[in-house]
């Protein structure tokens, strides 16, 4: 299994260590956004689910687990054929981190500000072969940026 065109990766700046274990959700929202300086544009709405997965010990998820039950008609609007991202489609998606879970299962029992991550990025047209989004995490702060 190749690696999926969209990773992600999260580093535990507190601990210095990556954040294994944590529960990820990738949607698609929207085409591209027509209008950028329309403020409406930018009403997304809930989006569609169509892939989870968990870090890894690393840290990181390179494949994701496609929704099975996700029609042919979104999955041809994402670039899905047989649970697998073959032809990355340009639009904006969002992965959600649920990093409330992670920290309450921390053996110090640690608090988290934030419940939850929700990091939305842009696929341009044409989109490039890979698109990686790193999170450097702490209890009260996180950060992201582009990978490569």
């Amino acid at each position: 299994m190749s690696v999926s065109p969209i990773t992600c990766h999260i580093l535990d700046t507190a601990i210095g260590k990556p954040a294994a274990n944590v529960t990820c959700s990738l949607y698609y929202m929207a085409p591209e956004i027509d209008n950028p300086v329309n403020e409406s544009a930018y009403d997304l709405g809930s989006g569609t689910l169509f892939a989870m997965a968990k870090t890894d010990a690393d840290g990181r998820i390179k494949n994701w687990v496609y929704d099975p039950q996700l029609s042919s008609e979104n999955q041809a609007k994402i670039g899905l054929k047989k649970n697998e991202h073959t032809d990355l489609k340009p639009g904006v998606y969002k992965i959600k981190f649920l990093t409330g879970k992670y920290f309450a299962q921390l053996a110090d029992d640690s608090r988290s500000f934030f419940p939850f991550v929700e990091i939305y990025f842009k696929i341009d047209n044409p989109p490039d072969h890979h698109y990686h989004i790193p999170l450097l995490l702490s209890n009260f702060s996180y950060t992201t940026y582009r990978g490569s």
